[in-house]
């Protein structure tokens, strides 16, 4: 068990957070009234967001396990990269990682303000709010409204992660966490627009 390690991370975010989760609600198996019209649906962010019976906001282990594991495909090792390696070992330990800023919780308020993306400055921004944004569908090319629950830059995580320190060595993971804040991003909206970009700012070994 010598190799075990635990570590504790903390991160903030440099750019706009985006909830869109894809659970059970957001594919009903009964059909249901629809709001709006086709591609245009004002109450979807209630379908797809992530927050507790207090209305804290929070993300999933599965998040931030894959954003490191994407984060280890930057981190060379001989030929190749980390991907599989730290696929293979790493555990992220909460069950709900809670998103704060500096004054505390983040909580989405109720009702929550609706802002069209691009329309306020960052600065300007509620912690939380819902935003509205104009996307592509790919595969049929058509343009869709998207509502989604969003945090504006300087929120925060932390949680704990666990891993086989001859797996993947503990430089080479915290490497490839920073790499994953910088290159890969965490949420909703990371490759079309870049959301989710965040830096690290705690890596220690419990």
């Amino acid at each position: 068990m010598a190799n075990i390690l635990q570590a504790k991370v903390s991160i903030e975010g440099t750019r706009t957070l985006a909830i869109h989760h894809f659970g059970v609600d957001a594919l009903p198996l009964e059909a249901k009234e629809k709001d709006g019209v086709a591609g245009n649906s004002p109450n979807e962010w209630k379908k797809t967001v992530l927050m507790d019976e207090e209305r804290q906001l929070f993300l999933l282990p599965t998040y931030f396990f894959g954003c490191i594991k994407y984060g280890g495909k930057t981190v060379k090792r001989g030929k190749g990269n980390l991907l599989a390696d730290i696929a293979s070992t790493l555990q992220v330990m909460d069950d709900q990682i809670y998103i704060c800023n500096s004054d505390g919780p983040i909580k989405l308020p109720d009702p929550p303000q609706v802002i069209e993306a691009g329309t306020v400055k960052s600065e300007k921004l509620p912690d939380s709010y819902v935003e509205v944004i104009g996307v592509r569908n790919p595969s049929t090319k058509a343009r869709n409204i998207r509502y989604r629950v969003a945090v504006k830059p300087g929120w925060q995580c932390s949680f704990t992660i666990l891993w086989d320190s001859v797996v993947v060595d503990r430089k080479s993971l915290e490497t490839a966490i920073i790499n994953a804040g910088t290159l890969v991003g965490v949420g909703d909206g990371r490759q079309s627009i870049g959301y989710g970009r965040f830096e690290l700012k705690e890596f220690s070994i419990l």
